[in-house]
């Protein structure tokens, strides 16, 4: 019997002694304004006032052929260790979504494979081996140490769980209340007890699998969430409507229980729960193939053409459904699901039974018909612990009867990717963990499979084993015995909802109220629902509604059911608890209490929900409000409450840590792989070295690191025990300051604050601002030898872009690793949308002047559909890779599309000098603009702005710095309105590297072209910048601050 391997639980520190005393005494007091403060990351991740360093820096078939040469010809070329830069990867990259469009999921996006980092800081260009001589030239000094440090580590055997739990001190051992109506239920008439069973029996209908899908809303489009944007799984739209258990990454989500309830028996695929061990593998359609038992490979053209398949409805439940009442009994090893993590859908596909006969499989096996077997199963995923595979044994797979069916398609869709595309497993009537997503390859075996997830996951151990690494467990969870494989009976009420309040006004004799839910038991029929308001003590009998029909082969019964029974409100008000319990076919019921288990699985206890009168907010009249047992994820509603035990162990996690105290400017330098802090509940740690071995995937931990927020202590705490949480204690550097503190707590408040506002504008409206919208590029026009000017279309029924004057969009593109983020400001529209101003205004804060008062040509106005971005091009030389965004938009076809997010940033400018700055209103009459590079774009649109309306007056006086003359974006569009504004605006250019026949200011930005440009830091007057961060925060910020100008009253960066 194999043994579970170590965990190299190894952690390395990197000593810091901490932010300065004069550091800290000057550190910015962040309850005040903060989200221009230059050259500090805002709530976008995007630094204020600062442009991108790297950028200033530097027929079907054949065509899927032809696709897949060229993809094949650009990875030998890497192997032979070529050179090769986002261009070369971008044009030997086809899209085949633009060419055949029918064979990919709703949503589906365009990804270079390739990260920025691996093009840009991985190969052997020039540049990165001049800069690998100096760090390793640095690091000679330091090998005695590290020689030393090695003989360390080998001398101290990492900590194991088991141990560490020894040490702690754990032992080593282990009616009348029915309401009226010919559809509430069932009462003490037994007349109405034969006609309700009649009308159920008549209703169910056998299924010969060749059912279409009912008409479900699956949605055409959704947009990308920006939690998915710095993780591998960038390209893929996810509903808004989940919650998601595991923080950002990977993605592990249920939708709300009464959102999945209402939606019906057959869950539309944005609604279905999602259960991901890494990262979904981007697969393409045309190329998958699935190796069968190692005789044959099938492509998914030979799956959907040879093979009948059949369309059956199928409740999938993962096994870890309820775990969240475990985990507030005890912590166990899995995250917090609520009773959501259960979806029923129909999946269409071939019989594995006939995939696998027409691989001779039958043949092969003839020779010895007594030997047990099992079909192995291996997706193309690669989650932290090796590909996920499983097997279910080989006479199940062969019965006909038990519809193990290859899936391709989801409620008559192609599956989306989080649901396995392009084709993944179907067990009805098993637990998900055994339905293997983006499936890659099968084979029969004599003995059971034995990779990690088979082993080590989808297991319930008794309860007193409470540790993976002890010796009794490892075999435990080796004993085939502990195997989760078929579903087991559960039952949830849905309605009264969590939170939901019935005013006392309602509470009449005669008012009735119905209770709803959902049950299911694997394959089998369940055969009664009951509901209790008495704690158990007497039931009442529930209607049950099944799929249209559910029955499959005489007596499977593959899919959910939904029940409810209508109660007098009365009898609510007295209830003592609202109780559901449900009975299958063996005649078996669940248990009143749960049972914990170390990986908190199949938790089906009676499901109690918890009345309480309560006085109501908005008014004086009190209300009945129901508690589930427990909110999903890091919600706090439920009526259970952390036990004495995890009380215990939550004050020994939150205890100790070193004084030593860190700023947030420190935190945010430290924001890489290879120098990675995190901050959980305020203090401060080095999660470097813990990238490699941990369990969610290093993506994980990179999404938060450097970053100051609140998010990863709600993340941490929802997902990981007491061992993960002494790990995290090894990894400790100190803690933040005050003002970091309270840096945290005001972006919270402002995070909870913006959650509870409706993020809805006018329909016409594109911009959202946490969440990516497609839009497609349509147009590319040069503007000089290296820019731009590329047009892009916004989605048909979207005409206005949405972008205050001032404001910035981000444009995403995916990346296999995560997404590549630059934020532009548009070069038009310049002026609001006059359809919206007719309507008092646009989305957000943004104000409008009127339209009568600006210049009527209509392409300048947002509302046309499009939208422009000027950019310039930072070619690749023979020492480097150039600028990544700008050489994809340079190289990429037309039609391809691009994300939007936005708007972003705090300031608007509403037009004769008023603007809104972090919900403050400010006025300026006077405007100074210190640009630089491509930072002259938002200083253009406000440019634009003021002189394109009449009767704007404010004054503005511009320094714009550039290495020649040729790097000036937009130089004639701002000499025309200089020479138009008569005074009104004076641009001054200066160059770094001019040619002889420059006539303007040469050299660098100082205090002396500062002083002599601009206006004066009196009242009325501000300065806005926006340029490389050497020329800003080296120069033009110290000058300006020498000059009198304040950071946050009259001092921003855009």
């Amino acid at each position: 019997m194999g043994i579970m391997p170590p965990v190299m639980w190894k952690v390395r520190v990197k000593d810091h002694p901490g932010s300065s005393l004069e550091e800290i005494q000057s550190e910015p007091d962040w309850a005040i304004g903060h989200e221009h403060r230059i050259g500090y990351k805002n709530r976008q991740d995007r630094f204020p006032g600062l442009t991108h360093a790297d950028d200033e820096i530097e027929e079907a078939k054949e065509q899927s052929k032809e696709a897949k040469k060229e993809h094949e010809e650009l990875e030998e070329r890497t192997r032979k260790g070529e050179l090769v830069n986002f261009r070369d990867i971008i044009k030997n990259q086809k899209d085949l979504s633009l060419r055949i469009p029918e064979n990919r999921s709703i949503g589906w996006r365009y990804v270079l494979d390739c990260s920025e980092d691996w093009v840009k800081n991985q190969q052997p260009w020039p540049a990165n081996n001049e800069r690998k001589k100096k760090e390793e030239a640095k690091e000679d000094g330091k090998k005695q140490r590290q020689v030393q440090e090695s003989s360390d580590d080998q001398e101290s055997k990492p900590q194991q769980e088991n141990e560490w739990k020894r040490d702690q001190g754990e032992g080593s051992k282990h009616h009348d209340a029915y309401g009226n109506g010919s559809d509430s239920g069932y009462s003490s008439d037994s007349n109405n007890y034969k006609t309700e069973y009649e009308k159920l029996i008549k209703n169910l209908k056998q299924n010969d699998g060749q059912q279409e899908c009912p008409a479900i809303q699956n949605r055409t489009h959704i947009s990308i969430d920006e939690a998915d944007q710095f993780t591998p799984d960038n390209w893929l739209p996810r509903s808004s409507d989940l919650i998601r258990s595991t923080g950002k990454h990977p993605m592990n989500a249920e939708a709300p229980l009464s959102d999945l309830f209402s939606a019906g028996l057959i869950t539309p695929n944005e609604l279905h729960y999602v259960r991901n061990h890494g990262a979904a593998p981007r697969l393409i359609y045309e190329f998958h193939e699935i190796d069968v038992n190692g005789k044959m490979n099938l492509s998914m053209n030979d799956l959907k053409k040879e093979f009948k398949s059949i369309n059956i409805a199928i409740a999938l439940a993962c096994d870890g459904n309820r775990r969240k009442e475990l985990n507030l009994i005890k912590r166990s090893k899995g995250f917090n699901w609520g009773p959501g993590a259960v979806s029923c859908a129909y999946w269409r596909g071939p019989l594995l039974r006939d995939v696998l006969l027409a691989a001779g499989v039958l043949e092969e096996l003839s020779k010895n018909q007594s030997q047990r077997r099992w079909v192995n199963f291996q997706g193309a995923d690669e989650p932290s612990e090796g590909k996920y595979a499983t097997s279910i044994p080989f006479e199940y797979a062969m019965d006909w009867t038990n519809d193990v069916i290859l899936a391709y398609e989801m409620n008559g869709a192609p599956l989306p990717p989080d649901h396995g595309y392009p084709v993944r497993l179907m067990v009805p009537g098993y637990v998900g963990g055994r339905c293997v997503k983006w499936l890659k390859k099968i084979w029969v075996s004599d003995k059971e499979n034995d990779s990690y997830y088979h082993i080590w996951d989808n297991r319930v151990l008794p309860s007193f084993i409470t540790e993976k690494d002890g010796e009794f467990a490892e075999a435990l969870f080796h004993h085939p015995d502990t195997a989760c494989y078929e579903q087991n009976l559960n039952s949830v009420i849905a309605k009264p909802a969590q939170g939901e309040r019935i005013s006392l006004t309602e509470v009449r004799k005669g008012h009735t109220y119905r209770i709803q839910g959902y049950a299911y038991d694997g394959g089998h029929e369940v055969q009664q629902v009951e509901v209790s308001l008495d704690d158990g003590e007497s039931w009442l009998y529930c209607v049950r509604k099944f799929p249209d029909a559910p029955i499959r082969h005489g007596n499977q019964y593959w899919s959910w059911l939904h029940w409810h029974v209508d109660v007098e409100i009365i009898h609510l008000l007295q209830a003592k608890s609202i109780t559901v319990r449900c009975f299958n076919v063996f005649k078996n019921t669940q248990p009143k209490e749960p049972t914990w288990n170390l990986t908190g699985m199949m938790n089906n206890c009676w499901y109690v929900i918890r009345p309480e009168i309560v006085q109501g907010s908005s008014s004086d009249i009190p209300s009945i409000l129901f508690r589930h047992p427990a909110e999903p994820a890091s919600g706090q509603g439920g009526w259970m409450k952390p036990s004495v035990e995890n009380q215990i162990a939550h004050a020994k996690q939150e205890a100790g840590a070193p004084q030593k105290q860190f700023t947030r400017q420190e935190i945010e330098k430290h924001d890489k792989e290879d120098d990675c802090w995190i901050v959980v509940n305020g203090k401060v740690y080095d999660a470097t070295s813990v990238l490699s071995w941990h369990p969610g995937g290093k993506s994980a931990i990179l999404g938060h690191a450097g970053k100051v927020h609140q998010t990863i202590t709600e993340e941490f705490s929802g997902v990981h025990d007491g061992f993960a949480y002494q790990k995290l204690k090894e990894c400790v550097l100190g803690i933040v300051t005050d003002k970091t503190m309270n840096f945290i707590k005001k972006n919270a408040e402002a995070a909870a604050k913006g959650e509870g506002q409706s993020e809805e504008g006018p329909d016409s409206i594109t911009l959202q601002k946490h969440r990516w919208v497609p839009v497609k590029l349509v147009d590319r026009k040069p503007i000089s030898g290296d820019t731009r000017t590329y047009t892009f279309s916004l989605p048909h029924d979207k005409v206005d872009l949405g972008l205050g004057t001032c404001q910035h969009i981000q444009l995403g593109f995916h990346l296999k690793d995560r997404m590549l983020i630059r934020s532009y400001t548009p070069t038009r529209p310049l002026l609001p949308s006059a359809e919206l101003d007719s309507k008092s205004g646009a989305k957000g804060k943004v104000n409008h002047q009127p339209n009568n008062d600006t210049e009527t040509n209509p392409a300048l106005h947002d509302g046309t559909g499009t939208f422009n971005l000027t950019v310039k091009t930072y070619f690749p030389s023979s020492a480097q890779p150039g600028g990544a965004m700008s050489n994809i938009l340079d190289c990429m076809p037309i039609g391809e599309e691009i994300e939007i997010r936005g708007p972003t940033g705090e300031i608007v400018y509403n037009g004769s000098g008023n603007f809104i700055i972090e919900d403050k209103n400010h006025h300026f009459a006077r405007i100074s603009l210190v640009l630089g590079g491509s930072g002259i774009t938002p200083g253009y649109a406000l440019i634009a702005r003021i002189l394109l309306s009449k009767g704007d007056e404010t004054e503005i006086r511009v320094v714009d710095a550039n290495k020649s003359e040729t790097d000036i974006l937009l130089k004639e569009d701002l000499d025309k309105f200089e020479m138009d504004s008569k005074g009104q605006l004076k641009v001054r250019h200066v160059l770094s590297h001019p040619n002889d026949g420059w006539k303007g200011l040469k050299g660098h930005v100082g205090e002396d072209v500062i002083k002599k440009n601009l206006f004066e830091p009196k009242e009325s007057s501000v300065v806005l910048l926006c340029g490389p961060p050497a020329m800003i925060q080296k120069a033009a910020l110290p000058a300006l601050k020498d000059w009198g100008y304040i950071e946050d009253q009259n001092m921003f960066g855009f």
